[in-house]
């Protein structure tokens, strides 16, 4: 049985907490952004399927020369229910002899033509329609690059779906409406969407009209059945609150987005599904109803990760080096929406350099992470591998998160910067079911979101860890911790064949070796074993008794010093096995249990806050510097699960 000391100390002004951590076997693109798209947690991935968006491929006949009225031609690459009357031309609803553009319709204005204007517009609308593109400044309002977009598609809609003129009075109750546009894309299973589009309502303030009600709709043919829309029509430019949009005034004149997400149906993952977009317009009247619409978008709603890095202070050691306990959070921020999960991240992995972090000190050593629920990887020194998690195997679930420990011995370098700050950041990777990539800088601390806004990329704060002045105004406390196995009972008895009073010498360390330790009468040096043989190992039942010993060795006294030592994952705490010796006074009865879950106290050094097995946090008081009471132990007993 390996028991091998991992010594987390930290040293603040006020104090020592001092934590032994043990194992049982060892001593942008185009987005249209809101909450009405994709949930918080979550966000839009950088992949829009939809094709020609923003109308920027004309038909092919060239500016102002119309085309024939069906089908839409292919270079636009969507289908309608309305005819497609031609490029940078007024489709007018009235069919006039020798008029190709009559008869409503559709058409792709760009306002960088004719002053913006709309082509062939009769004088009699010239004060009742006007069109122009997306501005810059509304670009960035809705989420999207900061970027104009001149093309728009103008919709005039004259015909329903059953060929008849869309006349005053409007259409009978229960005609559908005509599709503006239409498109099938590929999508993913198992994957949540967010479908989009920018909408402008033509009509300018005060002239007589209708305006449009608009909504989209997701149907998946191979599905039947399975299909939503926008719950209801957004009518355009009537003041309307816009879901998702408070800040976007739903004017005329004024461009406005509407979007929905929705979940593609449950297949096997790799399965291609095909989705059916449609926009339609259910205002249905001649009189007015005349939109445009561009920036048109279905992109996978992916994910956040989040990931924080909180630094304890470090520990000074008796050969003039210092420990540094690190604890890093990654979290998956999506909302948990059920099985199968969409939202699922991936090949999680973090990493760290630390090379340029101590490139003004000198790492001397680097503990191994450790980790109750992501696989590390042992091989993890933060300079030639950075990995932390072993590779392609961690997977994090929505609303799901992992924690790994480790830490960084470093000696002080003579120069500048010497001491620190040290400033230090983790990147956290994933990728989601489709594959797309995610990223995260680490927070400081251990909130990987603190605004709760369920994006970690806004909190992105280095950890920071300065070392004390050399000796300091008041001077330095150190402490020295030695941890060994100082008793297995089977049945009762001492398990036979072992030597459990005797000194042994840990290769690995010189702690063990302190002149100091000759204080402890009897013994004279911390006695104990480090690792059972392997021939004779532990058994249920059996029980394991655990000393740390303890000297404070600095140049002032350990003030309001602490340990925290968790109980090993599978075993159990034996009842009123906990004691505690102050120099070489009697041993007796100490320290505080702390059941498996139970909130731990403020300024704890416990490796895991969330004390998954339980703990005995030990305070010592202040311990002295100098002999004979800078020395002592604390001990406690388990029984094998």
């Amino acid at each position: 049985m390996n028991r091998p000391l991992r010594t987390l100390t930290c040293l603040l002004s006020s104090g020592v907490l001092l934590n032994s951590n043990f194992l049982l076997l060892s001593a942008q693109a185009q987005v249209v952004g809101s909450n009405a798209g994709c949930p918080p947690g979550t966000r839009e991935g950088p992949v829009n399927l939809v094709r020609n968006g923003t109308f920027t491929t004309n038909a092919g006949t060239g500016t102002a020369v119309p085309t024939a009225p069906a089908p839409v031609p292919a270079g636009l690459a969507f289908t309608s229910d309305l005819p497609y009357r031609g490029d940078v031309v007024y489709p007018s609803d009235d069919p006039v002899p020798g008029n190709a553009f009559g008869g409503g319709g559709l058409s792709i204005q760009d306002d960088r033509f004719n002053n913006g204007d709309i082509p062939f517009l009769p004088p009699a609308l010239q004060n009742v329609v006007r069109g122009r593109g997306v501005n810059a400044a509304e670009a960035a309002l809705f989420g999207l690059d900061p970027v104009a977009i001149p093309n728009y598609l103008y919709s005039n809609p004259n015909l329903n779906t059953a060929g008849q003129p869309v006349t005053i009075p409007p259409a009978a109750p229960g005609t559908p409406p005509p599709v503006i546009w239409r498109q099938e894309v590929v999508v993913a299973p198992n994957t949540v969407y967010n479908f989009e589009a920018l909408f402008f309502n033509l009509l300018l303030p005060g002239a007589p009209g209708v305006d449009p009600q608009i909504r989209l709709r997701l149907n998946f043919p191979a599905f039947p059945g399975d299909s939503s829309q926008t719950p209801i029509p957004i009518v355009v430019g009537d003041g309307s609150p816009i879901p998702g949009f408070p800040n976007v005034q739903n004017t005329r004149q004024s461009w406005i987005p509407v979007q929905f997400s929705r979940p593609t149906p449950n297949a096997p993952l790799g399965t291609p599904i095909v989705a059916q977009l449609e926009i339609v317009d259910e205002a249905q009247n001649v009189v007015g109803d005349d939109f445009g619409l561009t920036a048109i978008g279905i992109r996978e709603c992916i994910p956040n990760i989040g990931v924080a890095k909180q630094a304890s202070p470090p520990v000074a050691n008796a050969d003039g080096t210092f420990t540094i306990p690190y604890t890093v959070t990654v979290r998956n921020l999506a909302p948990a929406v059920g099985t199968p999960d969409p939202y699922t991240l991936n090949n999680v992995q973090l990493t760290e350099n630390l090379a340029p972090t101590f490139a003004n000190a000198t790492i001397v050593a680097v503990g191994a992470p450790q980790s109750q629920t992501l696989a590390v990887n042992p091989g993890f020194n933060g300079t030639t591998d950075q990995s932390l998690l072993q590779p392609n195997v961690n997977s994090l679930a929505a609303s799901t998160q992992g924690t790994v420990t480790f830490t960084v011995t470093i000696r002080p370098g003579a120069g500048q910067g010497g001491r620190g700050p040290f400033q230090n950041t983790v990147v956290a990777t994933g990728s989601t079911n489709s594959g797309i990539p995610v990223r995260d800088d680490s927070n400081d601390g251990q909130n990987v979101d603190p605004d709760g806004d369920g994006d970690g990329n806004n909190n992105d704060n280095p950890t920071e860890v300065e070392l004390p002045p050399p000796g300091g105004p008041q001077g330095q406390g150190g402490v020295v911790l030695v941890k060994r196995i100082t008793n297995v009972t089977r049945g009762g008895a001492t398990l036979p064949g072992v030597n459990f009073g005797g000194f042994i010498d840990d290769p690995g360390s010189t702690d063990d070796n302190n002149p100091a330790w000759a204080q402890l009468v009897p013994p004279s040096a911390p006695v104990g074993i480090i690792n059972l043989p392997n021939d004779n190992p532990v058994r249920s039942g059996d029980e394991v008794e655990y000393t740390v010993y303890f000297l404070s060795a600095g140049s002032a006294p350990a003030l309001s010093a602490s340990i925290c030592d968790p109980i090993p994952v599978g075993t159990s705490l034996v009842s009123d096995t906990a004691q505690v010796r102050l120099g070489n006074n009697p041993i007796g009865r100490g320290g505080t249990i702390f059941t498996p879950l139970a909130p731990l106290p403020d300024n704890n050094a416990c490796p895991d806050q969330r004390n998954p097995n339980g703990a005995v946090i030990f305070d010592l008081g202040d311990v002295p510097n100098t002999p004979t009471n800078n020395v002592g132990l604390v001990r406690f007993r388990v029984r094998v699960n």
